[in-house]
Formats: C-alpha cells, structure tokens, sequence
C-alpha cells in the first residue's frame, strides 16, 4: 500500500504577502512561503498575522513553500 509522504513542522510566520500566503520561519531560520488553502479561510478561522505560530506541511521534494494545516472551520489541525 502505498501512502502519501508528507513532512509536518512547527513554523512562526514573519509577514504578510498576500491574503492566503505568508513569509514563514523554522525554528532553524529556514524561510519559506506558507500559504492557506481558500476553503479554510471562512468564518471562524483564528486571525493569522506576523508572530503567529503554526503547523505547516511540506512535500518532500521541496520546502520552498508549505500549507498551513488548517480545518474546514480555520482552526489548526493536529
């Protein structure tokens, strides 16, 4: 069986691009964009900004730019 790889890591986001993409730091200064997928930006979702820490996922064939792991309802999933 065959499963899909992904990689899962902690992140502080440093600004703001766009609506749905940011600038994004690993805990070793790796900087990236981060960016969140439009359905998870409906109501309810917690404010993302400089400062925020979140969870992001990357392919691994590249960490130039990662989602932000979001729920349907913006909250952050595990």
């Amino acid at each position: 069986m065959r499963g899909k790889e992904v990689i899962v890591l902690d992140a502080e986001l440093i600004s703001v691009i766009s609506e749905k993409a940011f600038e994004a730091r690993l805990a070793n200064g790796h900087r990236f964009t981060a960016y969140v997928r439009s359905w998870a930006r409906g109501r309810g979702a917690r404010p993302l900004g400089p400062g925020s820490r979140v969870k992001v996922r990357f392919s691994p064939y590249s960490m130039a730019q990662g989602e932000i792991m979001l729920d349907k309802k913006g909250n952050e999933r595990e």
